[in-house]
């Protein structure tokens, strides 16, 4: 083929048609904004054969633009663009597919046209919500294709992550809807500017767009979502140069590629989808930092709010106050969900501004810019950074606490061994615990109060620090939307299974405890299977329990635990006895079990002695005689095992609702 001398601009984005029209009126050739559009239909029959939509927010597999269906639809684009470059003259190419499905037609538009010119078109998340959910299902007539706001949040990352990593090192330009919105004159004339230098010739001049004003904030507290999503905005939108935005897409993209639910759960296309969406997002969410703005509050204002909050403490927190800031040390952990995250947006629904930072972020900002109404380190190792915060609350007056979830700050402890996983470690490994162990102390002496999870880890927190306030884990809106979800639907329709969730390996000692009662319960009973939902490791009891009764499930995202608990009839909570690491935990595993309705056999230690009432909300074994036997009984009665989950479930909402705890940090010394 004779090499072409016309050009290609490429418009894509979640919300690019306006713009695409309007560049329309520079003369190009517009196919794809006509009413016969193959270019979309070459897209729609390819995502068909990803079993996927337009508007499916999920991601593309690994190796779809190199298969056999890749090749068919490249071999159809090639011949739609052949008629394009025999009818002469620029082209200009949009559809909303093009944002993800670039790679498709990169190759075959760059093999007929010079240059080709992509026009990346940014607009606000909540603008593509708008945008999308204008469309229209082609098997519903005239119903909206996008009605859920977390379908669309998802959507929209995808549709600009991904444009933006595979039009890295091609001639691109950026054109912010937010932008050409406000000064439509303008704007437009750097646009046109941009794109004529990208073509080398000087363009027509065009009237000002007319493109819809881009949403703006109605919320007086923006929640993590708006923060995320707002930070993800201005690092698209940043120069390539910009390191920081750069990282922060990364990280936002390695997230966004987990599958929720997991791979291995089988999906019901009855299942309320805006639910599992709403999920995902959060999901994403917690794990993608921002940087926090802080109010501007003079120290005689703030002094004499803390009088105000000391003789008023009911006072209604208001949006302009400033935000309790929440320091985590690893937001990858679990313990972020329940000790960061859930209390941030438990106390945004009380109207307290709340936000967070990483350990690690906090070591690149200016502690000077802090202004916070409560300062709280979550799991934090101590470091210049830390310190360096410590000594701006103490000036500016910032009350600040110590939170931590485990009885992991007595080194004494774990040189006894009591730390089972951290007493079978090498050497160097387990001296950086101890270590750890001394930097945690450390932090909590200097803290104004600290905050544990149970009594009984606050008996040892007040051998360092008096000042202890029990503050519980609890769960999120969400985590209990999709545990009634699962709850209402019966996954399993064989034999009473009797599962126990031990996520990581670390908890080898405790599935010890009760291995031999449980085999015994299995032999008793050939129709009771066992299931194990995590990494532990099995093979020190292959011959011990029969494999045709036992079912490995893999370690899944949090955000994925309520569907593999709704798999149990029956829960375990084995715990070394007379442990001071084991006696100190929170009671997670039963509160996430009775949420799905599940009833808990749980090791008879303080904390589960005092939220178990024996027989009424669940069953506690003293001994592995009594393990067996409470196995067996909840096997055989399948009316008990429903009252004993029901009763466990409404005590469960009523007392661990991440929304009710967060009124407790209304009540620190602040």
């Amino acid at each position: 083929m004779t090499e072409a001398q016309s050009a290609c601009i490429l418009v894509a984005g979640a919300s690019s048609s306006p713009l695409a029209q309007w560049l329309a009126g520079l003369g190009f050739h517009s196919p794809s904004l006509s009413q016969s559009n193959d270019a979309l239909r070459i897209n729609r029959d390819f995502l068909a054969t990803l079993g996927l939509r337009w508007w499916d927010p999920e991601s593309l597999p690994d190796g779809c633009f190199s298969n056999s269906a890749a090749a068919g639809a490249q071999a159809e684009i090639g011949a739609l663009l052949d008629q394009f470059v025999d009818g002469g003259g620029d082209v200009l190419l949009q559809d909303a597919s093009l944002a993800r499905l670039g790679p498709l037609w990169l190759e075959e538009l760059k093999a007929r046209f010079e240059p080709v010119v992509i026009v990346r078109v940014l607009g606000r998340a909540d603008a593509a919500f708008q945008a999308f959910s204008q469309g229209v299902r082609e098997d519903v007539a005239q119903s909206p294709a996008i009605t859920c706001r977390a379908q669309s949040d998802l959507l929209w990352l995808h549709c600009n992550m991904e444009l933006e990593r595979w039009t890295r090192g091609e001639q691109r330009l950026l054109a912010a809807c937010d932008e050409l919105a406000q000064s439509p004159q303008e704007g437009g004339r750097r646009v046109l500017l941009a794109l004529g230098q990208a073509l080398g010739r000087t363009l027509p001049a065009l009237d000002a767009p007319a493109l819809p004003k881009e949403p703006t904030a109605v919320e007086p507290l923006p929640s993590d979502r708006d923060r995320v999503l707002e930070r993800i905005y201005q690092a698209l939108s940043a120069h390539a140069e910009d390191k920081d935005a750069k990282g922060s897409l990364e990280a936002a993209w390695a997230q966004l590629q987990v599958r929720v639910p997991a791979p291995h759960q089988a999906f019901d296309p009855s299942v309320d989808v805006d639910l599992l969406y709403e999920a995902r997002l959060q999901r994403f969410v917690s794990l993608c930092e921002y940087l926090p703005q802080f109010p501007k509050v003079s120290p005689v204002r703030r002094a004499a709010d803390r009088i105000v909050r000391r003789v008023w403490r009911p006072r209604r927190p208001q949006p302009a106050d400033p935000p309790f800031l929440f320091i985590s040390g690893n937001p990858a952990a679990r313990s972020h969900l329940y000790r960061v995250r859930n209390p941030i947006e438990g106390l945004r629904r009380l109207g307290a501004p709340a936000c967070w930072m990483s350990a690690k972020m906090l070591g690149r900002c200016d502690v000077s810019r802090i202004n916070a109404r409560c300062v709280i380190l979550h799991r934090c190792a101590q470091d210049d950074a830390i310190d360096a915060l410590i000594h701006w609350c103490r000036r500016r007056g910032m009350p600040i606490g110590y939170d931590i979830d485990d009885l992991i700050f007595d080194a004494e402890i774990m040189r006894e061994g009591a730390i089972h996983f951290i007493a079978n470690l090498p050497e160097p490994e387990r001296e950086a615990w101890l270590e750890n162990a001394n930097g945690h102390q450390r932090l909590m002496a200097a803290a104004d109060f600290c905050l544990t999870p149970t009594e009984a880890l606050a008996e040892h927190a007040r051998r360092v620090n008096p000042r202890v306030r029990v503050v519980e884990n609890g769960f999120s809106a969400e985590v209990l939307a999709l545990s009634d979800l699962w709850r209402s639907r019966r996954l399993r329709n064989d034999g009473p299974c009797v599962g126990y969730a031990s996520g990581t390996a670390t908890h080898e000692a405790d599935f010890a405890t009760i291995a031999r009662p449980l085999a015994q319960a299995l032999k008793r009973q050939p129709n009771l299977s066992f299931t194990l939902v995590g990494s532990l490791d099995l093979a020190p009891y292959e011959d011990l329990l029969p494999a045709a009764q036992l079912e490995r499930r893999p370690l899944v995202e949090h955000v994925n635990l309520a569907h593999e608990l709704a798999r149990f009839d029956i829960n375990l909570v084995p715990l070394q006895p007379a442990n001071p690491f084991c006696d100190a935990k929170s009671p997670l595993k039963y509160f996430e079990a009775a949420l799905v309705g599940v009833p808990t056999v749980a090791v008879a230690n303080p904390t589960y002695k005092e939220l178990i009432r024996h027989g009424e909300n669940g069953l506690l074994a003293h001994s592995e005689d009594e393990w067996a036997a409470h196995i067996t009984l909840l096997a055989n009665n399948t009316d008990l095992r429903a009252r004993q989950g029901a009763q466990a479930r409404r005590e469960c909402v009523a007392r661990f609702h991440a929304g009710r705890l967060a009124g407790k940090y209304l009540q620190l010394p602040v």
